[in-house]
């Protein structure tokens, strides 16, 4: 329990932590005035089940989460919200259901019919670590929660990117830290951790149609495989840890498989190479011919002319014999 005065404002904050059901009473806010008079008023605390949630939280680095926070039923209609601090009366507000603040690094979703709100966080890094807490705000700006530890570690890893070819198989490896050896894991499907669909999980069904999950808590990893893969397929899919009440880890990655319209563009360049290699062929050929046709016609052409030279020398020596003769 604490207390705070902001003169300022002209208020003062009381912040209560751990409440059990023996906390539910009557309360009094008092100022004290001179001859130890005061003044004040009355306020009811009910303790039910408030807002509860998961105490700790370890997430990879890099890697998403996504935190579920139960409220009670009369907390249906009013505002919730993540902050972060050690301190409820005085942490740092992140998101809030009146305004989400929906990114790719936080947003906020609640659910009044179940009744339960979800944080999740994507790209968490080290400094992302520490305490926050689950809120509900009530009349007159007070507040109920609870606190969660967050810490950013290794969590979940597995590769960024896989591409296979179309109808082959693949094995994706995902590695988790040892505080999950006993948790549920699962792989799903999507592009948005907090509303992927799951596919398999390892508690049951392990085998459903071309994929299966196996996981092997001695080595701390589970492996996906995927068979008759196509371009379908293709997307992105989350390996996934279950925590307490809900809450998950998890962390992403893009399967690549070629489409017809790939592997058509592939074909054809394939066949321009085969005609290209064929026309250089042919054309070596058809340059080899002529080449050839050349080389006859010159070795004809020379041939003919020291025939020709040959006879016009005949020609001469006879001419010389004759005038001898005569």
């Amino acid at each position: 329990m604490s207390i705070s005065d902001d003169p300022k404002k002209q208020v003062f904050t009381v912040t209560i932590n751990n409440l059990t059901a023996g906390d539910s009473g009557y309360y009094w806010c008092g100022v004290e005035i001179s001859r130890g008079s005061a003044v004040g008023t009355r306020v009811s605390l009910s303790v039910t089940e408030g807002v509860s949630t998961v105490r700790w939280v370890t997430v990879q680095i890099g890697g998403s989460v996504t935190i579920l926070c139960s409220y009670d039923n009369m907390y249906q209609e009013q505002v919730k919200y993540w902050c972060k601090g050690w301190d409820w009366s005085s942490c740092s507000p992140k998101v809030r259901t009146n305004s989400p603040k929906i990114s790719d690094e936080m947003s906020i979703n609640d659910d009044p019919t179940k009744p339960v709100f979800t944080v999740t966080i994507n790209n968490l890094r080290s400094r992302d670590s520490g305490y926050y807490w689950c809120g509900v705000e009530i009349s007159g700006g007070s507040a109920v929660g609870t606190r969660v530890y967050l810490s950013v570690t290794q969590g979940v890893s597995t590769v960024n990117t896989v591409s296979v070819q179309r109808g082959g198989s693949v094995t994706i490896p995902c590695f988790y830290d040892n505080i999950y050896q006993k948790h549920e894991k699962y792989w799903c499907r999507g592009s948005d951790w907090s509303s992927c669909t799951p596919i398999v999980h390892t508690d049951a069904p392990y085998i459903t149609g071309d994929v299966s999950i196996r996981d092997d808590p001695d080595q701390q990893v589970i492996n996906v495989t995927m068979n008759n893969l196509t371009s379908g397929d293709s997307g992105y899919y989350w390996c996934g840890v279950e925590i307490s009440r809900g809450s998950t880890v998890g962390t992403r990655v893009y399967l690549s498989v070629p489409g017809d319209d790939e592997e058509g563009g592939n074909n054809e360049k394939q066949r321009w190479e085969q005609v290209l290699d064929a026309a250089l062929k042919a054309g070596t050929g058809v340059l080899y011919l002529i080449c050839t046709i050349i080389a006859i016609q010159l070795h004809w052409s020379s041939c003919r002319k020291r025939g020709s030279n040959q006879r016009e020398g005949d020609d001469e020596g006879g001419a010389k014999t004759g005038l001898k003769k005569f």
